[in-house]
């Protein structure tokens, strides 16, 4: 198994199922206003032809799929949580003294020591007012 710091969200899944499931994983999770519609990413996936999407979502039942899906979430996790740090990096440098406390202590979390578990835990202890809600 290669390491999986250097590999896209798709070379993680392809390692546990098939490609096209996770195409279709990927593709599923993808906020529907930004996703390709479901007729087009059957014509880059011959796997999919002939499918519906019912047929395709029978796929996410699968163990392998499921144990996918773990992964795909736990990647758009740390990036969501990178994401959000970034958003609170700027406020924090335009004056927001709640934002430049927030990044003092996310910083000095674990999560930049790739300890995802341990950031969960931080996260469900930070409280500052400019997080609920406003983001």
């Amino acid at each position: 198994m290669g390491n999986l710091r250097n590999e896209s969200i798709n070379q993680k899944l392809e390692k546990i199922v098939p490609k096209y499931i996770a195409r279709f994983i990927i593709w599923f999770n993808t906020d529907a206003e930004k996703r390709c519609p479901f007729d087009d990413l059957m014509t880059y996936e011959p796997n999919m032809k002939g499918k519906s999407l019912e047929d395709c979502k029978e796929w996410l039942t699968r163990q392998d799929a499921i144990e996918a899906q773990k992964v795909y979430h736990k990647h758009m996790k740390d990036y969501n949580l990178m994401q959000l740090y970034e958003s609170m990096l700027d406020k924090a440098l335009q004056g927001d003294v709640n934002a430049a406390k927030w990044v003092e202590n996310f910083s000095n979390s674990p999560f930049f020591e790739d300890k995802a578990d341990d950031v969960e835990n931080f996260m469900k202890n930070v409280n500052i007012p400019a997080l609920k809600g406003k983001v």
